[in-house]
């Protein structure tokens, strides 16, 4: 199984509460690439800095904000 920096990725439930989105639309985002991230083994974890970009400057992807996360 290849391995990858906890430094760099976040589990998608992490990203999601960072970015204040769900982690069905993040993950959906993920494998449709608009998000970068990676899926190990079914787990998707995405790029921090790309969840830290995309959560101070959501407009790119356009997309209705959640306080839940499901």
């Amino acid at each position: 199984m290849p391995k990858i920096d906890p430094a760099l990725y976040v589990t998608i439930g992490h990203a999601a509460k960072l970015a204040g989105v769900t982690r069905f639309w993040l993950r959906e985002n993920v494998k449709a690439g608009r998000v970068q991230g990676v899926c190990i083994d079914g787990v998707y974890f995405a790029l921090r800095s790309s969840v830290q970009a995309f959560a101070k400057s959501p407009s790119g992807i356009g997309r209705p904000r959640s306080g839940a996360t499901d």
